[in-house]
């Protein structure tokens, strides 16, 4: 808290307009109390952070959607390269419609995260295979499908 004194000091002699009658100068010493912020500057901080966070969230929402859609196009990519591989390997394509099956089966390992917001599969297509990611239940993100001409396809030219 810290004091703030005000010093108040009228000349009443001379070409002051206002003069007491015994035409003495007074001193007045107001003393005031100054501790926070007043209810005003309260309010325009919080209209402040309403703006930022009004228009912020949505953008951060964006970001994070947009870098889920990233990963599922990555990890597309991903299948068909060890779709190659194993097409070399086999003579055929490894079709699959689960995710811990293209893991174990592609990869040999967890690469795919079965936690993530997608589905993985891998489907008979003309071309030879087509790998398809496919959104979980209640999952607002783009399905997303990728040809083994490495043609990307999303939503309603998926199969």
């Amino acid at each position: 808290m810290r004091l703030v004194q005000t010093y108040i000091i009228l000349v009443l002699d001379g070409m002051k307009s206002q003069k007491n009658n015994s035409g003495i100068k007074i001193l007045i010493n107001k003393t005031r109390y100054s501790a926070g912020f007043t209810l005003l500057e309260l309010l325009i901080v919080v209209a402040i952070i309403g703006i930022l966070a009004g228009v912020g969230i949505p953008a951060y929402n964006g970001y994070i959607q947009n870098s889920k859609e990233d990963v599922a196009k990555n990890n597309l990519r991903s299948i068909s390269l060890m779709e190659a591989s194993y097409f070399s390997d086999n003579n055929s394509y490894y079709l699959s419609t689960s995710t811990s099956a293209i893991n174990s089966n592609l990869f040999n390992k967890n690469t795919l995260d079965s936690s993530s917001d997608y589905d993985y599969s891998v489907v008979s297509h003309d071309s030879g295979f087509e790998a398809v990611a496919k959104p979980k239940n209640g999952k607002s993100v783009t399905k997303f499908c990728l040809t083994q001409n490495n043609d990307l396809k999303s939503a309603s030219q998926c199969p």
